[in-house]
């Protein structure tokens, strides 16, 4: 049980770069609270799900790009990520995460979804990473795509909070936008102390949700090419 645990584990952590380090990812960490009182002046407050029917066996970001920035410049492009439970024997990243995080007041774009990705995916882009195997390196494909200017925004104020939906990932390697369940937006207007609503999402009619989710296993993406 211990050695299956530990392999388990292992699957789900990232590996180490061709230099030994471990890869980060591009864009900037969206700063999670969990209270209202936690959001800093100028700021507000975006809750969001990121779900996949992919096994992830490591995080997958979704990006979203400030208007008015460049996606190359990293302070310009905020991430979300979402990674598989490393003590769960099935796919736990299909199931939905609710989480409230700060962000400065603006409008924000979807840009790209990647898993690896040296950099944020330019439109239609897929991300190739080398990994390094038993004699040589190998490169592999991974979940990723970037996006053009029609794609879903959110738009941030201070001192309120933006329900931007849910973005999951689907085994078409796409990005597709649901509402947020009901009960999940209970929970979070409790602890966030009915803060005042934003705006709502502009989710254009191509990126809603066209089929339910259908978790799918490690042994159904290991080798699968994006």
């Amino acid at each position: 049980m211990r050695f299956a645990l530990v392999f388990l584990i292992a699957l789900v952590l990232p590996l180490p770069d061709g230099n030994g380090a471990l890869a980060q990812s591009p864009g900037v960490a969206a700063e999670r609270i969990k209270r209202a009182s936690a959001v800093k002046a100028g700021y507000g407050a975006v809750v969001i799900s990121i779900r996949s029917e992919l096994y992830l066996d490591e995080p997958i970001d979704v990006f979203f790009l400030k208007e008015g920035g460049d996606s190359n410049n990293n302070s310009d492009v905020v991430r979300f990520s979402r990674r598989q439970n490393p003590l769960s024997f099935s796919n736990s990243s299909v199931k939905h995460k609710v989480r409230a995080y700060q962000l400065p007041a603006g409008t924000y774009r979807l840009i790209a979804h990647g898993m690896d990705c040296p950099k944020v995916p330019a439109e239609n882009e897929r991300c190739l990473i080398d990994r390094t195997g038993l004699t040589d390196k190998v490169e592999i494909s991974r979940p990723s795509r970037g996006y053009g200017e029609i794609a879903p925004t959110f738009e941030v104020h201070a001192g309120q909070m933006t329900y931007a939906g849910d973005f999951a990932l689907t085994a078409r390697n796409t990005l597709e936008w649901s509402e947020l369940p009901s009960n999940e937006l209970a929970k979070i207007r409790r602890r966030m102390n009915g803060m005042p609503q934003g705006p709502s999402p502009v989710i254009p009619e191509s990126f809603k949700l066209k089929y339910g989710l259908f978790p799918r296993s490690y042994g159904d993406d290991r080798r699968r090419r994006y």
